[in-house]
């Protein structure tokens, strides 16, 4: 191809993908973009690579964030503006963080999806406070995965981390080439961060939860991915891995691309899975994490974009009614550009074919069958009312409304969460059954310190994409999840089981577990 032609058919690709970017901002507010509506470059984390025995220190601190083409308003971010760095660990070594809390508030930092020890977890009961640092050293023994971290204050997670507060992290064992993986971080290796919010007139971020907020989660009507609105990542034209991480509150992103392209799953929470699963589309529920490989050999751009989101207990019709969502949340959404760069090399243009070995879930090893009833509608009282205002907001305009009160609308099993009791206690190497309920709505389970598989949901073997190794399961009536307990937990300081809906774990669908 010469250079001249090269040229040409760069331009068209920059006219075509301006042109779609103008159709899909046209109905944003008019500070997420200048004059010229021209889709801002996607935001790439800066990569922290963590070496055995070098301390790694992550900030929390108030910020002013850019959301848009207006002024910067008020954020928080892990030693960034907003959201936080992508720190890569080695399986196999020790690595020390240093967590310095600059907020003036208490808050913890949990390692979502490390398998480690309950005192290093960063759970509700490794509080930092105001001023305060804390410094975990975490073995990392556990098999390549993208996991994450963020705030776990009782009863303050959800608006801390809606607030900015989250991060991604990598675990690796450097052997991504030989499984023919990209691995070319922020180039064709991308990290990808999911979420919705709300925003005033002026761009501000706008945390009000009201009383429906709370029994359904607190939703937005403007996507970000890494923090941008509509973004465009410039990529090259072979086959690029997205790592995404839903990191919204409550949202479940209905994952396709926009010309219906097939694209092959490699990955979840836990791990690889034995081989690519090719799907067209993927629900990704709060706190899940998938890797993704996406052919752009053809070298044409292409947009992710989302489905509304019905598992919500609440359909986007009914939001509509109720004035909380514009329109755009019931029709399918924009999240990002793909636009392939003929300039950049494109190092992986074929499917690996297999990735790692994969047992069957080991049933006959289970010790123990226990049953978890998730339910949002526990203690509609009027205590819980109470700390709500007339008008169905929060009285507090910031969003810390009356926690105690409204602590009893949500529980497990009939039990809304207390920090002094211990509601599981299990053996070290030992698996068990958990059956877990859902009532009212779907809601995303997630257990600290441990990984699961998926043995039924909704009555249905797992689908091929989550048959690996998990985390958070999206329970829309009923699953069974087989369990194995391989960390410790002292009754002292017990690991979280609860769901990810994060207004429902600060209201009280949350339990603990100690691992003996």
């Amino acid at each position: 191809m010469s250079n001249r032609n090269l040229f040409t058919r760069r331009q068209a690709l920059m006219l075509s993908s301006t042109a779609a970017a103008s159709l899909a901002l046209g109905g944003l507010p008019g500070w997420a973009f200048g004059a010229s509506a021209t889709a801002p470059s996607l935001p790439i984390p800066t990569l922290i690579e963590a070496r055995n025995s070098e301390q790694v220190t992550l900030t929390l601190q108030k910020t002013r964030h850019r959301f848009g083409a207006g002024a910067a308003v008020a954020a928080t971010g892990i030693s960034s503006s907003y959201l936080g760095p992508v720190v890569r660990v080695r399986s196999g070594e020790t690595v020390p963080f240093r967590a310095e809390n600059r907020l003036d508030e208490e808050t913890t930092l949990h390692w979502h999806g490390l398998l480690i020890p309950s005192h290093v977890d960063g759970g509700p009961h490794n509080t930092i406070k105001p001023g305060g640092v804390w410094t975990p050293e975490l073995p990392v023994k556990q098999p390549p995965a993208t996991t994450w971290f963020h705030p776990h204050p009782h009863g303050n997670t959800a608006r801390q981390v809606y607030g900015g507060l989250a991060g991604m992290m990598i675990v690796s064992d450097g052997e991504d080439r030989e499984r023919g993986l990209p691995q070319t971080y922020g180039v064709d290796d991308i990290p990808i961060v999911l979420q919705d919010k709300r925003f005033g007139r002026n761009g501000e971020l706008v945390y009000q939860p009201t009383m429906m907020d709370l029994m359904h989660g607190f939703r937005g009507d403007t996507l970000l991915v890494n923090g941008a609105i509509n973004p465009v990542a410039n990529i090259p034209a072979g086959f690029v891995r997205l790592r995404l991480l839903n990191a919204a509150n409550a949202r479940n992103f209905d994952l396709r691309f926009s010309d219906r392209r097939p694209f092959f799953v490699v990955a979840s929470d836990a791990g690889y899975l034995p081989e690519p699963v090719e799907v067209r589309r993927l629900v990704i529920a709060p706190a899940e994490r998938y890797e993704i490989l996406v052919n752009v050999t053809d070298g044409r751009p292409v947009d992710l974009v989302t489905a509304p989101d019905t598992l919500g207990g609440m359909g986007p019709g009914m939001m509509m009614q109720m004035g909380r969502l514009s329109s755009s949340a019931a029709e399918t959404q924009t999240l990002m550009r793909l636009k392939p760069d003929p300039l950049l090399p494109a190092k992986v243009t074929r499917l690996p074919r297999t990735l790692t070995t994969l047992a069957s879930p080991d049933i006959p090893s289970v010790v123990q069958w226990r049953t978890f009833v998730l339910n949002p509608m526990q203690g509609m009282n009027t205590a819980a009312m109470g700390g709500m205002s007339a008008s169905g907001g929060a009285t507090d305009q910031s969003g810390d409304h009356d926690h105690a009160a409204a602590a009893q609308m949500m529980s497990i099993n009939g039990r809304p969460f207390s920090m002094g009791r211990v509601d599981v206690t299990t053996k070290l190497g030992t698996s068990e059954i958990w059956e877990i309920v859902s009532a009212a709505m779907a809601h995303p389970f997630h257990m600290h310190g441990a990984s699961f598989r998926i043995l039924s949901n909704n009555g249905r073997k797992p689908r091929a994409e989550q048959s690996g190794w998990k985390d958070v399961i999206l329970v829309e009536d009923q699953a069974e999840i087989l369990v194995r307990f391989d960390s410790p937990a002292p009754p002292k300081m017990p690991f979280m089981y609860h769901c990810h809906i994060l207004e429902h774990e600060d209201h009280g669908m949350m339990g603990q577990f100690a691992v003996v």
